[in-house]
Parts: C-alpha cells; sequence; structure tokens
C-alpha cells in the first residue's frame, strides 16, 4: 500500500521492542480507524502501548507471551488463569495499558480455538460476504460474521459427520448453563471448571447425556477429583457417553480428540 513507509514510521517513532515498553501518554494517532483496527490485529502486543481495551485475540496473545510458548491442549487453563491471577499462578507478563471490558466469553471461545489451531484444526477465515470459507480441518466460531445469528446453539462448530459438533465454553461454574447449551444436538463441553461436584452424580451425568453431551473436558484437578468420586459410589458405567467412551475427559485431550474426529464420525469421539 502506498502509505507502509509512513506505517513504518509511526510505529518506530511510537513504540518500542519487546521487554522495553515504556509507559509513553497516548500519542495522536496519523491513522484512519480502519487502519488502525488492522494493525492492531496483526500487532496485538501493540494494545500494551497504546489506550484502547484489548480484543479477545490480543489478550490470548499476551497470554502466550507470558507462557513463553502457543497455547494447546496441555498449557490453556494456564493461560486462563493468567487472565485470573491467584497465589500461585504469574500474572501477564506483558499487560494491556487498557483494562478488558466485557469480553471474558469471548476469550474462553479464542482461547479454545487456538487449542484447535495448534491440534491442526485451524480456524476458518470469513469470506467477503462474512460466511466462512470451508475448509478441512477446520473449525467455525459461532461469534463472528454472519454465524452470529446461530450463536445460541454455541460457541464453536467442528464439521462432523452424521452432526456437525457445538462446542460449548464455558468458565469455572457450569451450572445449569452448560446443561442447557446443547440444545439436544451433538454438543461438546469445554471449560475451567472448578467445582467437581457439579458433575459426579448420576443424575447429572444422566442429563448431560439426554442434553446432547458426547464429551465434557474440564482441568486435570477438577477430571481427577470428579473420577475419584465417581469411583468411590460405583458410578462408573454412568460417566461414558453414548458411544461407550468416556463422557468426562481432561482438557489436555481436547485437541487430539478434536483433530481426530473433525470432518470424520462423531461416533469415534
Amino acid at each position: 500500500m502506498a502509505d507502509r513507509p509512513a506505517v513504518a514510521a509511526f510505529l518506530d517513532a511510537n513504540f518500542r521492542a519487546v521487554g522495553t515498553w515504556t509507559s509513553a501518554a497516548l500519542f495522536t494517532s496519523p491513522l484512519n480507524r480502519a487502519m488502525l483496527k488492522r494493525l492492531l490485529e496483526y500487532c496485538p502486543c501493540l494494545f500494551t502501548q497504546i489506550e484502547v481495551s484489548p480484543t479477545a485475540r490480543a489478550v490470548v496473545h499476551l497470554c502466550e507471551l507470558t507462557l513463553g510458548t502457543r497455547v494447546d491442549s496441555s498449557n490453556v487453563h494456564d493461560a486462563f488463569l493468567i487472565q485470573h491471577p491467584r497465589p500461585g499462578t504469574p500474572a501477564m507478563a506483558y499487560p494491556p495499558r487498557e483494562a478488558v471490558r466485557n469480553i471474558g466469553g469471548t476469550i474462553m471461545e479464542f482461547l479454545c480455538s487456538e487449542v484447535l489451531a495448534s491440534a491442526g484444526v485451524p480456524l476458518m477465515a470469513l469470506d467477503g460476504d462474512n460466511w466462512p470459507r470451508w475448509q478441512m480441518p477446520g473449525h467455525i466460531i459461532m461469534n463472528e460474521g454472519r454465524m452470529q445469528a446461530l450463536k445460541a446453539f454455541g460457541g464453536i462448530l467442528i464439521p462432523c459427520a452424521p452432526t456437525n459438533l457445538v462446542i460449548s465454553v464455558k468458565s469455572e461454574a457450569a451450572r445449569e448453563r452448560l446443561l442447557y447449551s446443547s440444545n439436544s444436538i451433538e454438543g461438546v463441553g469445554f471449560g475451567f471448571f472448578n467445582q467437581p461436584e457439579e458433575f459426579w452424580t448420576s443424575s447429572r451425568m444422566a442429563l448431560f447425556k439426554r442434553m446432547g453431551f458426547s464429551a465434557i473436558y474440564m482441568p486435570d484437578a477438577t477430571h481427577s477429583a470428579v473420577m475419584a468420586r465417581v469411583v468411590d459410589d460405583g458410578r462408573e458405567r454412568h460417566a461414558v457417553n453414548l458411544n461407550g467412551a468416556d463422557l468426562y475427559r481432561p482438557l489436555a485431550q481436547f485437541g487430539g480428540d478434536m483433530r481426530r474426529v473433525v470432518g470424520r464420525s462423531t461416533l469415534e469421539l
């Protein structure tokens, strides 16, 4: 583009390298709003120096900088905790200058999306009409483009047969929001659940399956606590899905499972 030298000069004048960022006052941007939006999409680190509330994609990238690696099934819970620090967990190494505003659910969906991309199931791009450009393997975020009209069905869609998989992404508490989010279609739960008592009763396991869940993924500690109680109570036969496989699974298994079934049969899940 013709103004590329001006953009390069603007970046050189106003931004610093990773690790040497300054707290300079907000500069007067010479870029128009659309160009600035594109720039921040390509360079999410700039949210650490500009007084603009970060996007969900930018927050995920800043979590990756803190982890020192890409988000995947093995560390996605760590990435979640970076945004919600507590004793024993690291804070964000390079926090955005502005507060994150009302996008917690979207951030979790992008964390899930990044896990899928790391496992070889990339996010489908939008075409000129804002519909997903279908590819295989691939996944769709239901909160983008024209798919937003179907957001009520779930957060992420993975093409499969005989029915597509719809992933419901939740935070630390499942409650009834997870239970009813599957809409009686083929559903997968993905969350950072920390209340194992929400999962271990036989009635709750029956309800999850009746509502269409094939698998629910949770942090390792929560999964261990749930399954220990299930075994102690002799309820192992309830903790299987309609395919005879585990209903509850650790987050570390999520990416590999989705890569195995994408574009194929959900009967393998």
